[in-house]
């Protein structure tokens, strides 16, 4: 009697419930337990399934198209830009579900979520963004790339291997200092000024070799001081004092009887009498001659 009234009162909570929706009664046999945990494990492979599926649709969804769309902002590589470059492409990537595994390579040719289509859109669109035309291309890196198939962990790789050596490192690192040397204040434009050094301390610090405060306020000091409109800003600010013109003859007549001393008038007079003593002794000495001929 008391399992009819468990069974009972069951199944007026089943009626109860929300249509469609019947809530199944707890099972305490064993085959029942058994039979429940089968349905867990199959639920669990249906959501494997579905992450595999999710992923099939991630490769769909972005394609080559959708990739080169997608990174589109970002600056063209060259052999100058590769740190700045590779942030941007990171950034842009990471939104993009499995990208950042096809880039580490975390997933390769082996890996059960692999995909080959998706993989070769990621290595077109990042071919995309190579500066082939430019005055600092990489040509050379490209041909390289394209001579033979590669995944897009490979053509990221080689990109890394080429432009990070120490001799391209060092040789950046020179051009930068270049470049922060030949910076100007065009059109009287400060923010351009400044936007401009903060982009070569960025790129600075990306190659591993930051400058100083004190370097990069110097050649802003440098670039202010010398525009013409600060030229005309210290002028104005500064205007030059009035002089009295009487004063200024005052002044130039008192220069001129300060530079001519005494003991100089003196010394003229000297040696204007020792000139003619001079004189008069060597026409001495030519008529005595003159006498003693006759």
């Amino acid at each position: 009697m008391v399992q009819e009234t468990e069974a009972q009162a069951i199944a007026s909570k089943v009626k109860g419930g929300r249509k469609g929706k019947a809530t199944q009664p707890r099972v305490a046999d064993n085959e029942a337990t058994n039979e429940s945990d089968t349905e867990a494990i199959d639920n669990n492979a249906d959501e494997e399934i579905d992450s595999d599926s999710d992923h099939d649709n991630d490769g769909k969804q972005y394609n080559f198209r959708t990739l080169a769309k997608l990174l589109e902002p970002v600056p063209k590589l060259t052999s100058h830009n590769y740190y700045s470059w590779s942030a941007h492409i990171k950034s842009f990537l990471r939104c993009v579900p499995h990208a950042m595994k096809h880039l580490d390579g975390a997933y390769d040719k082996k890996h059960p979520k692999w995909n080959h289509t998706f993989d070769d859109a990621l290595t077109n669109a990042l071919c995309s963004t190579i500066d082939t035309t430019g005055e600092f291309n990489i040509n050379y890196l490209i041909l390289d790339i394209i001579r033979e198939h590669h995944t897009f962990h490979n053509v990221w790789k080689k990109i890394e291997n080429g432009l990070t050596n120490e001799a391209t490192t060092i040789s950046r690192h020179i051009a930068l200092i270049a470049q922060l040397g030949e910076l100007r204040m065009y059109n009287s434009d400060v923010q351009k000024l400044i936007q401009e050094i903060r982009t070569i301390q960025t790129e600075s610090s990306l190659l591993g070799k930051p400058f100083a405060d004190d370097t990069l306020f110097s050649n802003l000091q440098k670039c202010t001081i010398r525009h013409p409109m600060y030229k005309e800003t210290v002028a104005t600010n500064n205007p030059a004092p009035r002089v009295d013109p009487s004063q200024a003859s005052a002044r130039v007549a008192g220069s001129d009887d300060q530079n001519e001393t005494p003991g100089d008038d003196e010394k003229d007079e000297k040696d204007a009498d020792s000139t003619s003593a001079k004189v008069a002794a060597v026409m001495g000495l030519n008529a005595q001659e003159a006498g003693g001929h006759q």
